[in-house]
């Protein structure tokens, strides 16, 4: 009997080889080799988006192995190796850094084990795959298990329902796919569904998320461990069906989840103590971290950063032994509703981070950066220790905060440490010695601390650093020579300190891997030759404020792979022919030099997006001539530059017309060629550019009208300057319609002539508008006194809220001087309106302009008085009336400007006594009230005499003024006297007038009269009687 079980048992054996070997050699099976291929049809493959941090990257082609019979080759699909049906289906596109997810390999998934470990996922740059319908043919892959379509795009189309027919689904990953509409319920049925990821990272505050009314369909999916809906609408009621999930792992970032939505998902849920990993940042949640948080003992991963949280950190969390990753992040929040900063603790329970930190000995990642008000002496005290035995800390982020302490020497406990950033708090003292005893540390973040001392030479010892920033401190001493070795470094930023002494080559020739180098805003003496080939080949390098002299360096010319090039700042001279042919920059800046010659040429195939050469010697035109076979053709590079978005040329001595060869330069955003010697007219083509927000064409010598394609379309303009130059015509009648954003006109000094457009009053942005010396005639528009952004305080319009930028800039003629502003010109607010042939009085509704820093309105030919209100206008700090022909007297009003600095009223028809009080009595020069014959009283020499013997005239009014006061006072008493004889004559008549007509009234009253008499004679007679008694 043994025999023969032991002969079948062989020869079943050799059945399923002989199969397997069947199944080898006929390879896919054809039912889904046709499905695949129809698939296939309906796909578009799209080249990856421009990088122009890095290189071109050349598409994959990933479906161009979609061909042979046998599909399971094909990549992107793999098959079972016994029955060779598909199992996986992976056509993902990655458009970020993977994503640690919390399973141990991709196989796990297909034949059904899953495991807490972290998968590592491989980055690869592909072609991003377009899908314009999504194709049912996969219906055909009836063993299908894993399916990736994640970064690709359909379209926002829906998700389709028949994917819920897939029943042997066990991953499924649809997220930053471009899908839109409600999730179809439909997907309850996969019920051996593990993993489900239908995040949008990319949706976070727009509209193109997925929407998801109800989550009940998701109560099926009873084996699912991993679920990432995170930046899509959802209601809150809706979780309530993940409460009976084993769920290891929830992200519900950007949900919009708030502390009520907690007890929906963590009430009695059966994942609380098993939960390994939850994602609630970007949410709501405001007060304490929620305490409900303290009983998943099994956490790894928790993630509540960029929520509304405040209070403490609580010391409960170092009872949650198992973490390994927290982040309490905070930051500046743009929330239209909240107007707060997100997470803003502002201690720590137990007083130090050692309190929380000792205990967790399995913790790799601690974030609490950009809290803002976490502050005090936190990083203190060594006694917490709970003396792990090793520490896995590896990223510790304490940036942004309000930390005031020294480096403590128990961070030298953690030797896993890789990063250390604690930027931007106020710590003191120097850089300690002991931070050379971090062996793995590669990344070291110390800028904007105030330290202050000398860099500590034991940094040469960390041989696996990476990025070491420095960067705005206080420190000083020299560059040490033992950075030379740091062979890992990629990143080295020492500016803004008061570093000095020589860098040479030694100090920096040897770092092999550097990328970045940042020595701008010292005092160092640069003296870096590099007669032989730099081992490192730099990607950006920034020397601003170096001191550096002579001719263009010539070791940077063999940096071939520099994208990021910023010299400003210094003494460099001589040309730049033939310099930038082989590069690939991206940025570059060589602002506040003495270079001479021609603009350099750079080639057509360039991605150039910024190019500052302003404030140099540049000479000749924009136009280049170039020889071909048959002519010489004249041509400007620089419209070649097809990515370009910044193009900064002021300050030079170009000459020549600028070329109408912009329509192209479809990204050109920041134009400035001002201040040079530019002729000709404004090319038509400016006022075609789409994105551009800021044209500065100013103080040259350019002629015609403003082109009507500025008007044409509408633009995104935000500051535009043409002033200083020869145009002519009318200024056209802009309005919300064609330049909705504009926040800064600058024409003046030009030859326009006519009316100002009443049009310019729909534009809500406007906050500085000068149109001084032209031709201007007829009125002041009165709308003027209606925009909103000259009425606002503080911080106005566009610029609420944007980064600051050099290129920001606008040139402002205030209180009498002209000035550029750059960082602070969001604060100004001035309307200038002087030396032109404007005529009718100042309109009162200017003086709503409550936010108005200066105005200028002299040279003019304005009449009537100074309005009464003009006291309103709290924020004026310069204020210009002269030269115009005002009459009456100055108002008393003027004395509550508490801000004014700069004032004239001089060359007009003003009478009376000048106010004083508050801050006019600061501004004692004579001249600002010159030449007002009536004017009387300080500063002026000619004091106001009394009222006794006050001008004929004067006298003549108020003398005037007091009979009509009289006059209306005796009018009053007549009428007071007239209503009381007419009331005492109603009232008497009306009574004894009706008693003489009625004879019954009469008697009546008579009757009444008795009884009363009667009454009261009969109530005296009784007391007197009781008083004898």
């Amino acid at each position: 009997m043994t025999r023969v079980y032991s002969l079948a048992l062989f020869l079943t054996y050799m059945l399923m080889l002989i199969v397997q070997q069947m199944c080898f050699v006929v390879g896919c099976h054809e039912v889904e080799r046709e499905a695949l291929i129809n698939f296939k049809r309906n796909v578009i493959e799209r080249e990856p988006l421009f990088n122009f941090n890095l290189s071109v990257t050349e598409p994959t082609n990933r479906l161009s192995s979609w061909k042979g019979e046998d599909c399971c080759q094909w990549q992107g699909v793999t098959c079972h190796n016994v029955t060779r049906f598909v199992l996986k289906l992976d056509l993902h596109t990655d458009i970020s850094p993977c994503l640690a997810h919390s399973f141990n390999t991709e196989e796990s998934f297909m034949y059904g084990s899953i495991q807490g470990e972290v998968m590592k996922c491989e980055i690869v740059s592909a072609s991003k795959l377009i899908f314009p319908h999504f194709d049912s043919s996969l219906l055909e892959l009836r063993q299908l298990r894993y399916l990736d379509l994640s970064g690709n795009s359909f379209g926002y189309s829906s998700i389709p329902e028949f994917i819920g027919s897939m029943k042997h689904l066990r991953y499924l990953n649809l997220s930053d796919a471009e899908f839109s509409g409600v999730v179809p319920s439909q997907l309850g049925n996969l019920t051996s569904l593990q993993v489900l990821d239908l995040h949008c990272s990319q949706c976070f505050g727009f509209g193109s998320s997925l929407k998801i009314p109800d989550l009940h369909w998701v109560s099926s999916l009873a084996n699912l461990q991993y679920l990432d809906i995170s930046h899509n609408v959802l209601t809150g009621k809706a979780l309530q069906a993940l409460r009976d999930l084993p769920l290891l792992h929830l992200r519900l970032s950007g949900v919009g989840i708030g502390n009520p939505h907690l007890s929906y998902i963590f009430s009695n849920s059966t994942f609380l103590s098993i939960l390994e990993h939850l994602d609630l940042s970007r949410n709501l949640l405001e007060g304490p971290i929620p305490h409900v948080l303290a009983n998943m003992s099994s956490l790894r991963v928790l993630d509540l950063s960029l929520n509304y949280l405040n209070g403490s950190v609580p010391l409960w969390l170092r009872n949650i032994r198992g973490l390994e990753f927290l982040s309490l992040r905070g930051g500046d929040s743009y929330d239209s509703i909240h107007k707060s900063r997100w997470n803003s603790f502002s201690h720590i329970e137990g007083g130090t981070i050692i309190g929380i930190v000792g205990n967790l000995c399995n913790l790799k990642v601690l974030d609490l950066s950009h809290n803002y008000v976490l502050g005090g002496d936190v990083l203190s005290s060594y006694e917490n220790f709970s003396k792990c035995i090793t520490y896995d800390l590896e990223i510790f982020d304490l940036s942004f905060n309000n930390v005031t302490s020294t480096l403590p020497y128990w961070l030298g406990e953690f030797k896993k440490l890789k990063v250390l950033d604690l930027d931007s708090n106020r710590l003191d003292g120097p850089i300690p010695s002991f931070i050379g005893n971090l062996p793995l540390l590669q990344e070291l973040h110390l800028r904007d601390c105030g330290l202050n001392g000398s860099i500590p030479s034991s940094i040469g010892k960390l041989s696996s650093l990476k990025i070491l920033d420095l960067g705005d401190n206080s420190l000083h001493g020299s560059f040490p020579l033992s950075l030379g070795a740091l062979s890992s470094l990629t990143s080295l930023d020492l500016s803004s300190n008061f570093l000095d002494g020589v860098v040479s080559d030694s100090h920096i020739g040897n770092l092999s891997s550097l990328e970045l180098l940042d020595l701008s805003f010292n005092l160092l003496n640069l003296n870096l030759t590099f007669n032989k080939l730099p081992m490192f080949q730099l990607k950006e390098l920034h020397m601003r404020s170096c001191r550096i002299k002579g001719q263009f360096p010539q070791w940077i010319k063999m940096q071939s792979e520099l994208f990021v090039l910023d010299l400003s700042n210094n003494e460099i001279s001589g040309e730049l022919v033939g310099w930038f042919p082989n590069m690939n920059l991206r940025y570059l800046n060589l602002s506040n030099n003495h270079i001479i010659g021609p603009i350099p040429d750079f080639p057509s195939s360039s991605i150039l997006l910024s190019l500052d050469l302003s404030n140099n010697s540049f000479s000749g035109t924009l136009l280049h001539a170039t020889s071909t076979k048959n002519e010489l053709v004249k041509k400007a590079s620089l419209c070649n530059l097809r990515y370009l978005d910044t193009l900064l040329l002021k300050g030079n001595e170009l000459t020549g017309a600028i070329p109408d060869c912009w329509k192209d330069s479809t990204y050109l955003s920041f134009v400035d060629l001002a201040s040079n010697k530019l002729s000709g007219t404004i090319p038509l083509s400016f006022g075609l550019l789409p994105w551009l927000v800021n044209l500065q064409l100013n103080n040259n010598s350019l002629e015609g009208e403003i082109p009507s394609t500025f008007k044409a379309r509408r633009s995104g303009l935000v500051i535009l300057d043409l002033g200083e130059n020869k145009l002519t015509g009318k200024i056209p009648s802009w309005g919300k319609e064609s330049l909705p954003s504009l926040s800064i006109l600058r024409l003046r000094a030009n030859q326009f002539e006519g009316v100002i457009p009443t049009q310019l009053c729909s534009i809500s942005y406007l906050k500085i508008i000068d149109l001084a010396n032209n031709n201007l005639t007829g009125s002041i528009p009165r709308c003027f006194g209606h925009f909103i952004n000259m009425k606002s305080h503080g911080e106005t319009g566009y610029f609420v809220g944007a980064p600051p930028s050099t290129r920001d800039n606008a040139m402002v003629v205030l209180k009498g001087d002209e000035l550029q502003y750059t960082t602070t010109l969001k604060f100004v607010v001035n309307l200038d309106l002087s030396s032109n042939n404007l005529v009718g009085s100042i309109p009162d509704e200017l003086t709503n302009l409550t936010g108005l820093i200066g105005m200028n309105l002299s040279y003019n030919h304005l009449t009537g008085s100074i309005p009464k209100k003009i006291g309103a206008m709290s924020s004026l700090e310069s204020l210009d009336l002269s030269n115009n022909n005002l009459s009456g007297t100055i108002p008393s009003s003027l004395s509550a400007l508490t801000s004014l600095i700069g004032l004239n009223l001089s060359y007009n028809k003003l009478h009376g006594e000048i106010p004083t009080g508050n801050q006019l009595q600061t501004l004692n020069d004579p001249s600002i009230y010159g030449n007002n014959a009536g004017l009387c009283g300080d500063p002026l020499p000619n004091k106001c005499e009394s009222k006794q013997r006050k001008p004929h005239e004067e006298q003549e009014q108020e003398q005037a003024a007091e009979e009509e006061n009289n006059r209306e006072d005796d009018l009053d008493m007549m009428v007071f006297y007239i209503v009381v004889v007419l009331g005492f004559a109603t009232g008497f008549w009306g009574v004894v007038g009706s008693l003489v007509i009625k004879k019954t009234w009469r008697h009546a009253l008579f009757r009444r009269v008795d009884c009363v008499m009667d009454y009261l004679n009969v109530q005296l007679v009784g007391r007197i009687k009781g008083l004898k008694k």
